[in-house]
């Protein structure tokens, strides 16, 4: 009882002084300011005569002035029905400078983004800021040690200089990525999801290597895609850890909660509205059992389900409608889908203003705008249209906003962040079959125009390489895309018996059927010059000098795997045709055909059946030449040499105008540790190079086939594969190959 009194009292009290402070203002007196206005500070406080101001409002009034970042000191008080506001200005910036970043596009990013700078009022609180904000850019880019030093030099009149002087510090390589938890998969899986990748001497090009903030948290989302395409709706992803172990090397730690695997139950659509006609809802439907019907859960599934639903609506002239999904946990790891439709407000595109492009041509980005003035807006379609940018790879940031102009029409503003599009890698490589080293330069946006350009060069033991290929998007406004290529090329086979020099060059125009499946229609001009070895046959030496070929070709390719990297399920065919037409000094019409089929068998064991086929013959009187003959490498054919089966002359290999191969192939749970990162595989190949149209005697039909396990490692001295392979059968004269390693990588 007697504490309730004890506040009760306090409360009066406290009560009675707001009162007593209370106190009708009818003028505004400021002392001290030079550079900040009467006016300025009026607006800021919303001064307001003859309003009862309490001690409540005072304190309101001088927190609002202290959050202007205008002044070191305020001080508010009232005499005789005014309000004294005494304040103590902070300093005015007259020169700012940000030293030591050597990066161009960054200093301008600060410039633009900090707080502080020319003309500019200084405060500490924005200097903290500032800085913080330069240690976190630095931060993320993989320099965790970058110091900011400021230096102030005071001038007359409250007026200052400012110079920010950064040392960015060392960037730390990844020692190791670790995945723990109950992660269900193996590391050696999860570190080929994961875009980084652990340091290494054949890497020292690569910018995977280095511990970079973002691309950690890129990874994050990577792995959880991952997880979420393959069944797993619970998937957590708890923490990314970052331990330094010394000056210049760190760990990965990603803590991972897989939880169970879900597949898809049934589903319910819900529309009460009756936004979509009874005909329509019974095509929606069957979209919707065809890809759930006996499936994993698959956040690729869903979205696959969303954009042919919303095509299907568009192309039937369906509008104005809210379209989403919600998954609902069931017993028995089952997920349910309930599907909502519902009315939105009829919206058409007045304008489309596009902002942040200062090389990318603005018709590029307004063409993967799934919409235009004048069409209906639809959250689907900014929404698509927002992943159809941010998947060029050209901008890093993509942000939408709409200006409603009346009840029906709006302004759609696309503001995009472009991003560097140039990339270089190289790669090295030491195996039993030879060594060779290679390098690529590409660039995605040539010109502003989305244009795709990729060099490279290869230079190996047994053949020279050099390529140039320009992927041009949206020919002619077609929706199609233009391939102009060029290469030289040098190769001297051990096997083979013969050199050849071959230069030329393609134009192709690739079209997309249906969904995923795509056409490819060119012709292409090539020289050859081919010499043989000394010891060769005279009919080999016959086939020697240089020949002039002038073809047209077409493809097409299905792929419907459930990813294209490392996939679990699906398939992939594709077929090609050739055609060399005269005026070619050796017309000839060449098949080829091959084809991918991949199968859960268990959680961790995938079953991969591949297989291939090719055709080459003659259209003339005369034979294929040598270097359009047909050969299996052993990543096709294991258990044998590259270039080692088939008919043979004397002791060279001459390659066939037929070939074939298949496989079979199993991955196993690995007993070794999971820090390996190490990867086993079973396999059984098969294949044949058979058909001499020079010289019936010199054929070859005979099966050949090997079983065999594979073995990869990422070790500390690079990617390492080995290979052991048992022949099964064989032919006189073929060279058998037990045992393959390579040592290296592409990055």
């Amino acid at each position: 009882m007697f504490k309730k009194i004890i506040k009760i009292f306090f409360f009066v009290i406290i009560f009675c002084q707001q009162i007593s402070f209370a106190e009708i203002l009818n003028t505004i007196e400021v002392k001290g300011n030079d550079k900040i206005s009467i006016n300025t500070i009026k607006q800021k406080i919303n001064f307001v005569n003859k309003k009862n101001y309490s001690l409540e409002d005072l304190n309101l009034i001088q927190k609002i002035l202290f959050d202007t970042e205008f002044f070191e000191q305020v001080t508010v008080k009232t005499l005789n029905s005014k309000l004294i506001i005494e304040v103590v200005e902070n300093p005015f910036i007259e020169s700012f400078f940000v030293k030591g970043v050597l990066n161009k596009k960054r200093e301008e990013y600060f410039y633009d983004n900090l707080s502080l700078g020319q003309n500019r009022i200084f405060s500490e609180a924005l200097l903290k800021k500032d800085i913080g904000i330069i240690k976190k850019n630095f931060n993320e880019e993989g320099y965790f040690n970058a110091k900011v030093t400021p230096r102030i030099s005071k001038m007359d009149g409250n007026v200052i200089n400012v110079i920010l002087d950064v040392d960015r510090g060392q960037k730390y390589n990844i020692s190791n990525i670790f995945f723990i938890g109950e992660k269900f998969f193996s590391s050696s899986t999860l570190s080929d999801v994961v875009s980084s990748s652990k340091y290494g001497w054949w890497k020292f090009l690569s910018s995977s290597t280095v511990v970079n903030q973002r691309r950690i948290e890129y990874d994050i989302s990577l792995l959880k895609n991952f997880y979420l395409d393959r069944g797993f709706y619970d998937i957590q992803i708890s923490s990314s850890n970052i331990e330094f172990i010394n000056e210049n090397f760190a760990n990965i730690t990603y803590s991972i909660n897989s939880g169970k695997k879900y597949f898809f139950k049934d589903y319910k659509i819900l529309d009460e509205n009756k936004v979509i006609p009874d005909k329509n809802l019974k095509i929606v439907r069957s979209i919707i059992e065809k890809n759930i019907e006996k499936n994993v859960y698959s956040v690729s599934k869903l979205n696959k389900i969303k954009n042919k639903i919303n095509e299907y609506l568009n192309l039937s002239k369906v509008e104005f409608y809210k379209f989403q999904i919600f998954e609902e946990k069931t017993d028995q790891d089952r997920i349910n889908l309930n599907i909502f439709f519902n009315k939105s407000k009829r919206r058409y595109v007045d304008l489309i203003n596009v902002r942040g492009n200062s090389i990318t041509e603005e018709k590029l980005i307004r063409h993967k705008l799934t919409f235009s003035e004048g069409d209906s807006l639809e959250d689907y379609k900014l929404k698509r249209s927002i992943d159809n940018l941010k998947s060029s790879g050209i901008f890093s940031s993509v942000k939408t906003s709409i200006e409603n102009n009346s009840k029906e029409t709006a302004t759609v503003n696309i503001n995009v962040e472009e991003q560097p599009t140039g990339s270089v890698s190289a790669g090295l490589g030491i195996g039993s079959a030879g060594s060779s080293v290679s390098t690529t330069l590409n660039e995605k946006n040539l010109f502003g125009k989305g244009i795709n350009i990729n060099s490279s060069i290869s230079v190996g033991t047994e053949k020279i390489n050099a390529n140039v290929n320009t992927l041009i998007p949206d020919y002619k406004n077609t929706d199609n895309t233009l391939i102009v290529g060029a290469f030289a090329t040098s190769v001297d086979y051990a096997n083979a018996g013969y050199e050849s020099s071959q230069q030329g060059g393609s134009l192709a125009l690739k079209y997309d059927l249906y969904e995923d499946i795509s056409l490819t229609t060119g012709f292409g001009l090539e020289r050859d010059n081919i010499d043989v070895n000394s010891s060769a046959s005279q009919v080999y030496k016959d086939r020697k000098g240089t020949y002039n070929t002038i073809e047209g070709f077409y493809s097409i390719s299905s792929d419907k795997r459930n990813s294209s990297f490392l996939p679990t399920s699906g398939h992939k065919v594709s077929f090609k045709q050739t055609l060399g037409i005269p005026p070619s000094d050796i017309p000839f019409l060449k098949n080829s055909v091959s084809g991918s089929y991949y199968y859960p068998a268990s959680e961790k064991i995938t079953l991969n059946i591949k297989g291939g086929a090719e055709t080459n013959n003659s259209l003339s009187d005369k034979d294929v030449k040598l270097s359009d003959r047909l050969f299996l490498s052993s990543s096709k054919l294991r258990g044998f040499e590259s270039y080692g089966i088939g008919p043979k002359d004397g002791k060279d290999h001459i390659g066939g105008n037929y070939s074939y191969y298949s496989s079979i192939s199993s991955t196993l749970p690995n007993p070794l540790p999971d820090k390996w990162n190490a990867k086993t595989i079973l396999f059984l190949d098969a294949g044949n190079v058979w058909g001499v149209d020079f010289n019936e005697k010199l054929d070859s039909d005979k099966l050949r086939s090997s079983f065999g396990a594979a073995f990869e490692w990422v070790s500390p001295l690079g990617p390492i594969s080995f290979t052991f392979a048992e022949t099964l059968s064989s032919a006189s004269g073929d060279k058998e190959e037990n045992f393959n390693f390579v040592i290296g990588s592409v990055f």
